[in-house]
């Protein structure tokens, strides 16, 4: 009995442990893509044109093998609020009409498909792959790669930068430089 109690504390303990190390190591990803969006924006718009055809083909095919029209074309309504962000990309005015729609969107794709999942048994592996590529995938790839436009470079008449500035325009890398900024001031 005393191991059992034991046993429970030891897998409880690291199970948290392996959780905060999976949190650290989303974080690191997440940081990466940042920096190459914010590198490599060009290329950055073309992988999220693509991603917008990919979601909507795939949409278009869930709906064919079966898969409820409404969630399906309320999650595709949800999609074409996020391309609304594109025309400014990689900046965005966070109070800007776009930037809440897409918030609200991101929140209400979340409801239907958890009610919609919730009413339908499907395998946790399953429910997690959609999530991940249907749902998480592009207001993702939009947050990492997207920019203040008070964080930009103000640039001459020849395309010179006329001043520096510490950091960079993209919203992630600066909340991550807050962070260790922050905490190497307590260390």
């Amino acid at each position: 009995m005393a191991t059992n109690w034991l046993f429970w504390i030891i897998s409880t303990a690291f199970g948290y442990v392996a959780l905060f190390m999976l949190a650290v190591c989303i974080a690191c990803g997440l940081y990466c893509a940042a920096e190459l969006a914010e590198e490599y924006s060009s290329v950055a718009r073309r992988v999220l044109n693509y991603s917008f055809a990919f979601v909507f083909l795939t949409h278009l095919l869930l709906l064919l093998s079966g898969l409820p029209f409404l969630p399906l074309f309320q999650s595709s309504l949800c999609n074409l609020v996020y391309l609304t962000l594109l025309p400014s990309y990689p900046y965005v005015e966070p109070l800007s009409l776009p930037s809440i729609s897409s918030l609200i969107a991101v929140v209400l794709s979340h409801y239907t498909w958890f009610t919609y999942f919730h009413t339908v048994y499907t395998p946790i592996l399953q429910v997690t792959g959609f999530f991940t590529v249907m749902i998480w995938m592009i207001p993702l790839m939009l947050f990492v790669s997207l920019s203040l436009p008070s964080e930009s470079l103000p640039v001459g008449v020849g395309g010179e930068r006329i001043g520096q500035r510490k950091g960079g325009g993209n919203v992630v890398k600066n909340v991550v430089d807050v962070v260790r900024d922050y905490w190497g001031t307590k260390g």
